[in-house]
């Protein structure tokens, strides 16, 4: 097993556990602490009537493990789990580049990422995805319907797609796409609009130079939209609170009995007013960040109750068996001390979706700009 790495829920630390391979030598080899693991393995191999391959072995000898744990977020990833974890560190997805949320008769595009098959397909936000491959989507979550949407590299998906004028088929190729991706652009009243993809590697610079464009344009203050946001990195998580915080406190981690404190430091990038969009879809890395701006007075938290996933993790792979596994280390909190882990964070001004416009967005840009 290789030294594991920390995550926080969806969130990669970079960071590796204490306890090299001569530690865990002297605990496997004979006369080991887990030397019974070994000799029961190799018994089984030798003896029983159904062959066992030593993958399967393994990976039933972690799943015990995890099972004494109690631990709702522990698990073995396979193959391809293992592999939505590796993009979070190489910063990139594959699929179609689009941003999606609840509507009545199917899901509607929330927005989509510049340069995506998306995009370049001429899918616009606000159109109704109502079938994905024929398949009616209506009354489907979001996470069912991106699981439709994902797929391999060079791959193609048919979205039919209801608009004024009637319904389209729209064919697209699924290809990579940088998780850094950040939606930006000026709404009308000088309001600067921010939606990061994912906390994935070089994001915080992205922002930082979204940032910068829309104040050389004239924002007066800026939304950043964390709806959807699963997490990503840490390090990032930290890096884009402090472009609104500067050299602050963002979270307390929780481990073991022991606390220690995430900071960010250097110069904040803007001191605008902020609002950001939260939903059930807000969790991890992005509930870090809210909590934090919320926390320190530099933004109101507009839209619904976020996931509630404060739990740090560890993600190591399993050699020889194909897969990775997952465990619970600590949690976080936020600089005043609130609990994320299970309990989320409740908005300061609630606000259902739908409508014929975004309503969440609606309500925090007229909330920067004064009005009630």
């Amino acid at each position: 097993m290789r030294r594991p790495v920390l995550i926080l829920t969806a969130i990669v630390l970079a960071a590796a556990l204490a306890g090299g391979s001569f530690l865990l030598g002297r605990r496997m080899g004979p006369g080991g602490e887990l030397a019974p693991i070994v000799d029961t393995a190799e018994e089984i191999r030798a003896r029983s009537a159904q062959p066992v391959p030593l993958e399967e072995l393994i990976r039933g000898a972690v799943r015990g493990m995890l099972e004494v744990l109690e631990d709702p977020h522990a698990a073995f990833l396979g193959p391809d789990q293992a592999a939505d974890a590796d993009e979070l560190i190489s910063g990139s997805y594959v699929g179609v580049g689009l941003w999606i949320e609840p509507a009545d008769r199917g899901v509607r595009v929330a927005s989509t990422l510049e340069g995506s098959p998306a995009r370049e397909a001429g899918v616009v936000p606000g159109g109704l995805i109502a079938r994905i491959d024929g398949r009616s989507v209506a009354g489907v979550s979001t996470a069912e319907a991106g699981a439709l949407l994902a797929g391999a590299e060079g791959t193609m998906v048919t979205l039919t797609i209801d608009g004024p004028d009637g319904s389209r088929d729209v064919t697209l190729t699924r290809a990579r796409i940088s998780l850094a991706a950040v939606e930006s652009r000026m709404l009308e009243g000088g309001v600067g609009y921010l939606r990061p993809l994912r906390f994935a590697r070089g994001v915080a610079d992205e922002l930082r130079a979204s940032v910068g464009t829309l104040a050389g344009e004239g924002a007066t203050a800026m939304v950043l939209d964390l709806r959807g946001n699963a997490g990503g990195l840490t390090d990032e998580a930290v890096a884009v609170a402090g472009l609104f915080l500067g050299d602050q406190p963002v979270a307390t981690i929780r481990e073991r009995g022991e606390e220690r404190e995430l900071r960010s430091e250097g110069e904040a990038a803007t001191s605008l007013p902020v609002a950001v969009l939260v939903d059930g879809g807000t969790a991890s890395a992005a509930e870090l960040v809210a909590g934090a701006l919320r926390d320190h007075g530099r933004a109101s938290l507009v839209g619904t109750p976020t996931y509630g996933k404060g739990a740090l993790l560890a993600l190591s792979e399993v050699e020889g068996a194909g897969g990775s596994v997952r465990y619970t280390t600590g949690t976080f909190v936020t600089p005043d001390g609130h609990e994320v882990e299970g309990v989320g964070l409740v908005p300061d001004l609630a606000v259902l979706p739908g409508g014929p416009i975004d309503a969440q967005l609606d309500r925090a840009v007229r909330l920067l700009r004064g009005e009630t």
